[in-house]
């Protein structure tokens, strides 16, 4: 009788302790990271191939633009979001919860201002028309170039044109010169264009980052550091196993695996020990990217308040040491 008294004892404080915690055994849902296509962003798809990710732990979710990863991050369709530096304060002027937490690309190169042969230097585009992006990526480009002639924006003709508009402009001459990048810029210079000034002369200026929200933070802190640490497996993939990462990546891009690190060129993939730097409190130099870029924003119109810096950058899921 004492021992089935304890056999009853013991089910009944199983079931006691499965109803408590039953909540807690719920499988949790994958974290929802969102991208477009764009070569800076691959390393998250290259994880995926390499089977990095714990089982149903990530979620990758394409989507066609970075307008439409934007619009799904602020609607919290997403966890976690890759958008350039820009769109993110564009997204922070009306969410303040939004943080950046890791650097993927840094553009040193790859955005460009090429233009007819005839203009062999940055003095002499003044007075031409410069077609342009309408954006902060295309501001910030034209920006400095200008600024290094010594010139201002009413010394040229702005002409806005989306990048889908940029090749038929130049070939009809309707336009001197173009801030563009890749594919069109390829296209440009086999037409015979002359690369004036580019993103490695401003560096740090034109950054694509990861990020979140601080309730993703809260909820979730263990599958971002898991993300991350993650992120940098497959990084570390990437520069020591080129030839078998270019066959992993090809299809997404849609080239050959001959043809996958070209897409790359103008492009920095920052490693853990570069985010290290751009996240440190005494180096500053994300924080100090993001508050030079909101000048920039508010001057052209392209933010309509001041952005809290400080609030925006958070540092805390990036790996402690080394990974490979």
């Amino acid at each position: 009788m004492n021992d089935n008294l304890l056999i009853y004892r013991h089910i009944c404080f199983i079931l006691a302790l499965f109803l408590l915690t039953g909540c807690d055994l719920k499988p949790k849902p994958p974290l929802k990271v969102g991208t477009n296509v764009w070569p800076g962003y691959e390393t998250l798809f290259l994880a995926r191939s390499l089977g990095l990710y714990q089982k149903d732990a990530v979620k990758m979710v394409e989507l066609p633009s970075a307008t439409e990863v934007s619009h799904a991050f602020s609607h919290r369709l997403l966890d976690v979001a890759a958008l350039t530096l820009d769109e993110v304060l564009t997204l922070a002027q009306y969410q303040s919860d939004i943080r950046v937490i890791l650097v993927m690309d840094v553009s040193h190169g790859g955005d460009v201002l090429l233009a007819k042969a005839d203009i062999t230097n940055m003095a002499a585009i003044k007075g031409k028309r410069i077609g342009v992006e309408r954006g902060a990526v295309g501001a910030i480009l034209l920006d400095g170039a200008l600024t290094a002639a010594n010139l201002t924006a009413t010394d040229i003709d702005i002409i806005h044109l989306s990048i889908d508009e940029q090749y038929e402009a130049y070939f009809n001459n309707e336009i001197d010169a173009v801030v563009t990048f890749e594919p069109v810029k390829t296209q440009l210079l086999q037409l015979g264009a002359k690369p004036l000034f580019d993103s490695s002369q401003i560096p740090n200026r034109i950054i694509d980052v990861l990020v979140t929200r601080q309730e993703v933070i809260e909820q979730r802190s263990d599958d971002l550091t898991q993300l991350l640490a993650t992120y940098f497996k497959a990084l570390h993939y990437l520069n020591t196993h080129k030839e078998e990462a270019a066959i992993k990546i090809a299809p997404r891009l849609m080239v050959s695996p001959s043809e996958v690190f070209s897409q790359f060129n103008g492009l920095i993939l920052p490693d853990l020990s570069d985010n290290i730097k751009f996240f440190s409190a005494t180096t500053s130099t994300l924080k100090t990217s993001a508050s030079t870029l909101a000048t920039l924003m508010l001057e052209q119109k392209l933010l309509t308040k001041n952005i809290m810096i400080d609030n925006l950058i958070d540092g805390t899921f990036l790996p402690k040491k080394g990974v490979q």
